[in-house]
């Protein structure tokens, strides 16, 4: 039987009630998907906020100013399922959210079918849970997700970006070579900002947030 969420899944934590879903009725339900995206992304970050963060939440920010009611953009999307946002996806919602893109979830009756090379399906459980078959070039593997929320994790991890790089997973490092004076000096101005007060007051109240102070 095989263990389909991997450890670098978060399996069995709960999803967040009230964080509206997509496609959203309102505008404001837009910004509050939003907002609880662009405050779990900035409590994520251990010790100062990484830049990469402050980037992305920048960009977040500008889409929240001039969203309207409708999907996520694909931005939004991308962090939602790379970070494991607990909003209360359901896999109907999730797979609606997926739709378009290369091997997207798809319902056959009951059960659904994603991917290809691997491929997957997910058929319903008598009493709740699933049953999971991957197959890949004739061969088969079974095994048993709990809940839905378990489906929603493992399309998350399948359908996530764990860490991309331009062309795919590898760089020129003569490049890298060429970028890493930049690079060293836009750290040091990154130390300067996380050290002003407003950045110590936002890591003292996050890590009181998390049980952490």
């Amino acid at each position: 039987m095989e263990q389909f969420l991997d450890a670098d899944v978060p399996a069995g934590r709960e999803a967040v009630a009230g964080i509206p879903l997509p496609p959203f009725a309102t505008a404001a339900d837009h910004r509050r998907y939003l907002d609880m995206l662009q405050l779990y992304l900035a409590m994520l970050d251990p010790g100062a906020p990484a830049t990469n963060t402050v980037i992305l939440n920048e960009a977040l920010a500008a889409e929240r100013r001039s969203v309207d009611a409708g999907p996520l953009s694909p931005l939004a999307l991308i962090a939602s399922l790379s970070s494991f946002f607990p909003a209360p996806w359901t896999p109907d919602a999730l797979a609606a959210a997926l739709a378009g893109r290369i091997g997207a979830p798809v319902r056959h009756r009951d059960a659904w079918r994603w991917m290809g090379d691997p491929d997957f399906s997910a058929v319903p459980r008598a009493g709740g849970g699933w049953d999971i078959v991957r197959h890949e070039r004739g061969s088969f593997s079974n095994g048993v997700l709990a809940h839905d929320g378990d489906l929603v994790l493992l399309w998350m991890d399948h359908f996530r970006s764990r860490f991309p790089l331009p062309f795919g997973h590898s760089y020129d490092r003569a490049d890298a070579a060429l970028l890493a004076p930049a690079v060293r000096a836009a750290r040091r101005a990154h130390d300067v900002n996380t050290a002003y007060p407003y950045l110590v007051t936002w890591r003292r109240e996050r890590d009181a947030a998390l049980g952490e102070g």
